[in-house]
């Protein structure tokens, strides 16, 4: 049996890494005014995050088409697929999802499609994709490649700095952390995502402090396999994080990535954050 993963640009994998594990990834878009990119594929994270800044306009983001996704899944049989499992942002978050699914009933064949919706977003979205990948090289059925997709999420703890919750509550996305609006303007929220929305964990009153936190609560985790961190802030902060916590962490991985331009038009510039791989979902 010859199982493809399919996922979506908020898993914020690079286009590199996606090939190399032979992910397919139907992307997000981004609304700049009249302009429009596809994430991560006419535009970088760098370019839509020094444009976030200096253009003072709100960008907009829409899901993949349908069509996108019936286009993807049809390629693939075609091209010797047997079964496809298409995991993607949390339903709660995004309609990318539910385009799936109705791409997927408008096949011959539903059955050969298994979407899942990862209920997370980003870099913990982007550990199922993996972990679903190397059960699919393994030669793992589709049942089994999804549900290493969900174990590998449940295993993933995520918790990220915002620079300010403008982007979140003009975006829409404010979930549970709506409770903070109209509070002290200079705190810093620290935020993650749990059943699908995003909700609190604390606020701070400066971005040293917050920094601190975000080591401290990854270096709490018991049995860690792998951090990723993931910012939107300069790669000379993103590394000073890093040293800090491959400190408090010895000789456990850290990846390092951008978090991409539709997620961005939600977190907004200069966020922070670590997404922690632990060995079972006890330790999270």
């Amino acid at each position: 049996m010859s199982v493809r993963v399919v996922t979506d640009s908020t898993s914020d994998l690079t286009p590199e890494e996606a090939s190399g594990l032979g992910v397919t990834v139907v992307p997000l878009t981004v609304h700049f005014g009249e302009r429009s990119y596809l994430d991560r594929v006419e535009i970088t994270p760098q370019e839509f995050f020094r444009r976030l800044t200096s253009e003072g306009v709100l960008p907009k983001t829409s899901q993949p088409s349908v069509g996108a996704f019936l286009e993807t899944y049809q390629r693939l049989l075609r091209e010797g697929a047997t079964a496809i499992v298409s995991i993607h942002i949390s339903g709660k978050l995004s309609g990318t999802v539910n385009a799936a699914r109705t791409a997927r009933e408008n096949l011959p064949d539903p059955s050969c499609v298994v979407v899942v919706d990862s209920e997370t977003v980003t870099a913990p979205l982007a550990y199922g994709v993996r972990a679903a990948a190397a059960a699919a090289h393994g030669g793992a059925g589709p049942e089994a490649v999804a549900a290493a997709a969900r174990d590998a999420i449940r295993r993933t703890h995520l918790v990220a700095v915002l620079d300010t919750l403008e982007y979140l509550h003009k975006g829409g996305r404010i979930g549970r952390v709506r409770a903070w609006l109209g509070g002290v303007l200079s705190i810093k929220p620290l935020i993650s995502v749990k059943d699908g929305e995003v909700v609190p964990v604390e606020r701070v009153r400066t971005r040293t402090r917050a920094l601190e936190r975000i080591i401290e609560l990854t270096a709490q985790h018991r049995d860690p396999v792998e951090i990723t961190l993931l910012h939107s802030c300069s790669d000379e902060e993103a590394a000073r994080v890093q040293q800090r916590i491959a400190a408090a962490l010895p000789g456990v991985p850290i990846r390092t990535g951008w978090i991409g331009p539709v997620v961005g038009v939600y977190a907004g510039p200069n966020v922070v954050g670590t997404a922690t791989l632990c060995k079972d979902s006890t330790s999270v």
